[in-house]
């Protein structure tokens, strides 16, 4: 079972919302959760239209009638190119003025789903990240990682650390991987600081000095561009739900 069945049938089993992987081309990847009707509701000219709008990170809501929603957001929260995850239809009115198969969510709280979904897809690709059977120069530079994300790290140090090509490593991890290993050391500083925003009263620059980033703006672009909220954005959200 590949990464995004085992994502969208662990998120269909926790929260009964039906739910698509698409590729950017807007080929079926996957679903769960749907039958004939939904497939009816499912807004493929206004996903279309997010998709071709030129933004890198989608994360919308899209209203097929006055009570049914769908959202769309990305697989992978910096590249669109990978994909896209639609959750829905959800019903947006607790009344009988939809078809009762369609679940009943408030849509302040929809935004909620995404986040859960999001959440197993990251926890999933962490585990699979460090049960991999990777080449040992990789295995040993995610470690090293993991050891030292909270200091300056660079690609030509951790190179001449692990005694290897520049050019082999870069092109070696993209390999193994599927991402650069910048990619890799932003999203596991991230993760990281997120835990720091909800368990703490720390100010940005604190925290983004605490996971390795040595600049405040830089670290609040980089969250946004994993997360599509700014770090204070997702201090209030998340910090009393």
């Amino acid at each position: 079972m590949n990464l995004i069945t085992s994502t969208l049938n662990d998120f269909y089993h926790c929260c009964k919302i039906p739910v698509k992987a698409i590729s950017y081309e807007l080929n079926e990847i996957y679903k769960i959760g749907y039958n004939e009707e939904f497939e009816t509701y499912f807004p493929i000219k206004d996903i279309y239209t997010l998709v071709h709008s030129g933004e890198e990170y989608l994360n919308h809501s899209i209203k097929v009638s006055e009570y049914i929603c769908y959202k769309i957001v990305n697989i992978s929260k910096p590249n669109k190119y990978r994909g896209f995850f639609v959750l829905g239809p959800i019903s947006t009115c607790s009344s009988r003025k939809t078809n009762d198969s369609i679940t009943y969510i408030p849509l302040h709280c929809f935004d909620y789903c995404a986040q859960i979904l999001l959440s197993i897809a990251t926890d999933k690709f962490n585990k699979t990240m460090s049960t991999k059977s990777f080449n040992p120069h990789i295995k040993k530079a995610i470690e090293y990682v993991h050891k030292h994300y909270d200091k300056s790290i660079n690609i030509t140090d951790l190179c001449e650390h692990l005694n290897l090509n520049k050019s082999y490593f870069c092109s070696t991890f993209k390999t193994t991987t599927g991402h650069t290993f910048c990619h890799f050391l932003n999203h596991f500083r991230i993760e990281k600081s997120k835990k720091l925003l909800l368990e703490t009263d720390l100010n940005m620059l604190d925290i983004a000095l605490s996971v390795g980033f040595n600049n405040q703006n830089y670290y609040c672009t980089m969250f946004k561009k994993f997360t599509g909220k700014t770090p204070l954005q997702y201090r209030v959200c998340n910090k009393h739900s």
